[in-house]
């Protein structure tokens, strides 16, 4: 551990060096604070990490951004940096879900659970991913690409939810969004829809967010309207599934390093291997113990995962730890990419991943710097802890997936990615946003990151140039740093 001295002077001190620590920092540094960011890991950039995979660095973490806001555009724009946005190729992706074997019926339609409906062991359908779908809630509960997974009962009851009365609380007494989803729709689209796309997207069953939360604009549209089909067929992009992203050139992570690059040459001090151990406020700020000394701050901004923000405000949260493999393979079989994009995966279909990306299908730029039949496949794996640890293993998902006979011997590489603090874990009570925030607010310490504005970095960015504006307006710049 570097020692850095015994005691620093900031005007902000941001705990975390992800995303949303770095754009806090590039903000604050470019308006002239004085500004410190510690990082606990001994790279920053968060959950945007790279690795060099058959001879080409790839990302290791995030790869895409979802384009439903500006965010991302927005600050690549504003900080000049040197990256190439760039759209997925088309194709679209795919859902597995457990095969559905319903005896006919002379009787009126009935909707069947997924959980109840039986199917031989291990059998699988895919299909494309509706075209017209917000978080997994359809415009049209009847379109074919709808119907294919929910069934005819599925549709029959989601149809009847636009008769649906609105709840008088709904407002003030958000339910869950797979409760709200089992509630307007119907199970069949709660559990083949909206769950695997909450589990794949966000890392957490949907049992565990709000779509207040997940689709703002959505949730607005619902309250208004009083209808959710009428709301996301107002919203819904018409663009197929999984258009409404973006990329960039080259990999995710480049935006990390360049945004470290873009604050550091604004004056922001970005120091990884570099825990906090605590916070303790005072009348006029925090000091910040470390290892090596301490900073006294004006303010605090924490950006970290649940878990580490929780210890640091004397409120213990649980984390989830999220796992990703990603791999090499060579095979014939996958160069026509058979599942376009990828796979989001259903609780119920026997293998270890939640889903598949097939990144070089998706991204002309690393389809473009492989070798002819090599290709770049990663695995979100459903259990953090078991499976896909193998060659084995992850060959026996993929030919699951799909339903390309790829072997052990195939795979030329593998490489696995971790965050042990990624997403708080599901819980009774307030949620650990909710804590947090209730917790940092008494203390005068500001969240952002994940654990303030949701997942994904189109409300990342936003919401951490938002606070960066904030602390500007009620910052006056020390004087040049000095040690006492």
């Amino acid at each position: 551990m570097t020692d850095h001295g015994p005691t620093e002077m900031a005007d902000v001190a941001v705990v975390g060096g992800g995303i949303a620590g770095l754009v806090v920092a590039w903000e604050l540094a470019r308006a002239g604070a004085r500004v410190i960011v510690c990082e606990a890991d001994a790279t920053a950039g968060g959950m945007l990490r790279s690795g060099r995979i058959a001879g080409v660095e790839v990302d290791l973490g995030a790869e895409s951004f979802a384009t439903r806001t500006t965010g991302v555009a927005d600050l690549v724009a504003d900080a000049a940096l040197p990256l190439e946005l760039t759209a997925p190729r088309a194709g679209g992706a795919q859902l597995a879900v457990p095969a559905r074997e319903i005896p006919a019926s002379d009787g009126p339609a009935r909707e069947v659970p997924a959980s109840d409906v039986s199917a031989p062991a291990g059998a699988v359908e895919r299909h494309p991913l509706p075209r017209r779908a917000v978080a997994g809630l359809p415009a049209d509960p009847a379109a074919d690409d709808v119907a294919r997974i929910i069934g005819a009962a599925g549709v029959a009851r989601a149809l009847q939810e636009r008769a649906l009365p609105l709840p008088a609380d709904l407002a003030a007494a958000e339910p869950s969004l797979a409760e709200l989803a089992r509630t307007r729709y119907g199970s069949a689209v709660a559990e083949r829809l909206v769950d695997p796309l909450c589990r794949s997207v966000h890392s957490r069953p949907a049992s565990a967010l709000r779509l207040s939360a997940v689709a703002p604009n959505l949730w607005a549209e619902f309250l208004r309207r009083g209808s959710l089909t009428a709301a996301v067929d107002a919203l819904a992009p018409a663009e197929r599934a999984g258009a409404a992203i973006g990329g960039i050139a080259g990999g995710m992570w480049c935006l990390a390093d360049a945004l470290r690059t873009a604050a550091e040459r604004a004056g922001a001090v970005v120091r990884t291997q570099t825990p906090v151990r605590e916070i303790r406020s005072t009348g006029a700020g925090a000091v910040l113990t470390l290892d090596g000394g301490a900073i006294v701050a004006r303010h605090v901004v924490l950006a970290t995962g649940p878990a580490a923000a929780g210890r640091l405000l004397g409120h213990e949260v649980a984390a989830e730890p999220v796992r990703l493999v990603t791999v090499a393979v060579v095979h014939p079989g996958l160069t026509a990419h058979p599942v376009g994009s990828g796979v989001i995966v259903a609780p119920g279909v026997p293998v270890d991943a939640k889903a598949l990306t097939h990144a070089n299908a998706k991204w002309a730029w690393l389809d473009a710097a492989l070798n002819p039949d090599t290709h770049i496949l990663r695995l979100s794996a459903r259990d953090a802890g078991t499976g896909l640890r193998t060659h084995d293993e992850v060959a026996t998902a993929l030919r699951a997936l799909t339903g390309v006979p790829v072997q052990a011997t195939d795979i030329r590489a593998l490489v696995e990615t971790r965050w042990d603090d990624a997403v708080p874990a599901p819980g009774d009570g307030p949620t650990p946003t909710e804590a947090l925030t209730a917790a940092a607010l008494a203390r005068g310490i500001h969240l952002t990151g994940a654990i303030a504005a949701g997942t994904g970095l189109a409300s990342v960015i936003p919401h951490a140039r938002a606070l960066a504006r904030e602390l500007i307006a009620a910052t006056t710049p020390v004087p040049a740093p000095h040690a006492l």
